[in-house]
């Protein structure tokens, strides 16, 4: 698997230095997930996108500094994890792959920072994450993000990380959508 710095050089982007946030991306025992996705609240929270609501029942459940013992830590699986400031081991925000890769090579990426994270760069070192993880596995040649049609924090995000708007796109379930890319491979 590439290192992030590694995989900035090749493709001519700056390098991430000790400004950005370190994270790692856990997934934690399957009762403790099972427990989270079957709450009525959390599925109510996730279908509304009532995000501190999200924020504020997985801290409810796991805490808001990771005390159990992650499962897998920084291991590519194509579902969610929960994301860990390094230095403080506060459950910062979460990500996820929304998928499996395409027959194409192409895999969807999401990432929320909780509230009271916002701005510090954790949205950044997920969506690097992520990519890299991606990048590392021989089935993706292309990630793909989507964010609100203007400019914002997640489109700054993605361009940070180097990847490339591509356009405007009707999604079924988001409707209007900016789409960003970024190939790996082809």
């Amino acid at each position: 698997m590439l290192k992030v710095n590694e995989f900035h050089q090749q493709r001519k982007l700056p390098a991430i230095g000790a400004t950005m946030k370190t994270v790692q991306l856990v997934r934690l025992d399957r009762a403790i997930e099972e427990s989270l996705a079957n709450d009525p609240a959390y599925l109510d929270a996730m279908i509304n996108d009532d995000w501190p609501q999200v924020a504020a029942l997985v801290h409810q459940l796991v805490g808001s500094k990771l005390t159990a013992n992650p499962v897998s830590i920084d291991k590519l699986e194509w579902g969610g994890y929960f994301v860990v400031d390094t230095a403080t081991r506060e459950v910062v925000g979460s990500c996820a792959f929304k998928g499996p890769p395409t027959a194409e090579g192409t895999v969807e990426i999401a990432y929320f920072t909780y509230p009271g994270f916002e701005g510090k760069g954790y949205a950044t070192a997920m969506a690097q994450k992520l990519v890299e993880l991606a990048g590392g596995s021989m089935a993706v040649n292309r990630v793909l993000a989507h964010t609100l049609p203007h400019a914002n924090a997640s489109t700054r995000v993605l361009a940070k990380i180097g990847m490339i708007f591509v356009g405007e796109v009707n999604e079924p379930d988001d409707g209007l959508v900016w789409q960003w890319e970024m190939v790996i491979r082809g």
